[in-house]
């Protein structure tokens, strides 16, 4: 990972995944941070994904030890909290294996709270969810 991204990373384990930690009481597993052009192509990801993070925005896949066969609770805990910053937030269901990740990205110039739900590696269209407005916004 570039120095530049350390900073923004630091940001969304802050202000997005410790409150996470905290809520649920649960360890954080990381199943996909940063990823270079390649690797990103190699995921499936969407191209310019956030993945590709640089010192303004940032991405990462994660899920709650113990919950992996169920992340709703954490995704509408997050999307539903005016106190927890994120850019997208996206419940990803891995149908083969049964299990849920969560993508979650955020941003120093612009957090969007978009929430949406779809299959994994981008498998299926996305559908949308509302999320309550940033309790600063």
């Amino acid at each position: 990972m570039p120095d530049v991204c350390i900073p923004i990373y630091q940001s969304l384990c802050q202000l997005l995944l410790e409150p996470v930690r905290a809520q649920f009481g649960k360890e954080i597993t990381i199943t996909s941070g940063y990823r270079d052009p390649a690797q990103n192509v190699a995921a499936h990801g969407v191209l310019h994904s956030q993945h590709e993070a640089n010192g303004i925005y940032c991405a990462a896949d994660w899920k709650l030890v113990g919950m992996e066969s169920d992340m709703r609770p954490a995704f509408d805990w997050i999307r539903q909290n005016a106190d927890v910053q994120f850019d997208q937030l996206i419940l990803e269901h891995d149908i083969e294996r049964d299990t849920d990740i969560i993508h979650s990205s955020w941003s120093r110039a612009y957090n969007r709270r978009e929430a949406l739900e779809g299959d994994t590696a981008n498998q299926s269209a996305y559908e949308p969810w509302p999320s309550v407005p940033a309790a600063n916004a």
